[in-house]
């Protein structure tokens, strides 16, 4: 039995009864799928499937990972301030994120029956930052490096496009872990200053807009106001603390305040409806007792996928 089939069935008993027959995990890309993502970009001189990861979904959902990769090759450049200045450089490891996503998509499986579109991370951030923008992503003049950047981008542009084209709207995910508080720290591009504000300040003035959920706010199936899908009760914090797992914000706890949070990144902002269209994005960074043990990453999995199901169910 593949690890991903064990995952699989170690969340559904756990868990949640799956639906409809399990299959052997997430679809991969067919060669043909491969090449035509390839193709979006100038010819590869390298082969991208050693360092990322990329799974075609069947539902309006996309998981980035771009901070859990491992590999560290030593024929390929690493990424210094100097060769990189990104003014927030950093390399460190997003620990078992890769594995968490994993067993996020295998819990959301059992209980859909359905995948998310997934990119993967596989080398490591030392490389390359999937998380920045190409000239602080990829040491200077490594253009190497700078195909496998932007071939992980081309797949999360294309998802992105797929799931507007296919379903009208979907969310994006971008998974990370961070060791400096004990919730899940939801970034919607919204500094702790902004989040201290009243409901009915951030109703009226233009924030969501400068949000990373604006299409969400405006089209949501209940006509609920911004605050509300930032940090109500329905929010997706708002499903993640009733599932079982602490996060900011959400209802009860409506901002960080002072405490160290982080607010979203690149691939919040490009991605998400902040830049247009109807996908939005929430960049979601995990607290680590939630991504320690595989015992605790199973728990936190099931319910994170049940969160997801139940905000696309009463949003979407």
């Amino acid at each position: 039995m593949n690890a991903r089939l064990l995952v699989f069935w170690i969340v559904a008993a756990l868990c949640f009864s799956a639906c409809g027959k399990p299959d052997d995990g997430p679809r991969h890309l067919t060669p043909e799928e491969i090449e035509y993502y390839k193709s979006l970009q100038v010819q590869q001189t390298v082969d991208v499937s050693k360092y990322v990861e990329f799974r075609k979904g069947d539902c309006p959902v996309i998981l980035t990972v771009p901070h859990g990769g491992t590999l560290l090759d030593p024929s390929l450049t690493q990424r210094t301030y100097s060769n990189c200045p990104d003014p927030d450089f950093a390399t460190d490891l997003d620990y078992n994120t890769r594995e968490l996503a994993d067993e996020i998509d295998a819990a959301y499986y059992a209980q859909t029956g359905h995948h998310p579109y997934m990119a993967i991370a596989i080398i490591k951030r030392n490389h390359i930052d999937f998380n920045r923008k190409r000239e602080w992503a990829v040491p200077r003049g490594d253009e190497n490096l700078g195909k496998i950047y932007d071939a992980y981008h081309a797949f999360v542009a294309q998802s992105r496009a797929e799931v507007a084209a296919v379903y009208g709207s979907g969310l994006l995910l971008d998974i990370h872990g961070q060791s400096h508080s004990q919730h899940i720290e939801l970034g919607y591009l919204l500094t702790p200053s902004v989040l201290d504000k009243s409901d009915a300040t951030l109703d009226s003035g233009n924030y969501a807009s400068s949000s990373s959920i604006p299409h969400l706010a405006r089209t949501n199936k209940g006509g609920l106001s911004f605050s509300q899908v930032l940090r109500g009760t329905d929010s997706f914090g708002g499903f993640l603390y009733r599932n079982g797992l602490e996060c900011v914000p959400r209802p009860g706890y409506l901002s960080p305040g002072n405490n160290p949070y982080f607010y979203g990144g690149y691939t919040t902002r490009t991605y998400g409806s902040y830049s247009g269209g109807t996908v939005d994005a929430i960049q979601c960074e995990f607290r680590y007792s939630y991504r320690d043990t595989q015992s605790e990453r199973l728990r936190a999995a099931a319910a994170f996928a049940k969160s997801i199901a139940e905000f696309l169910a009463k949003h979407k």
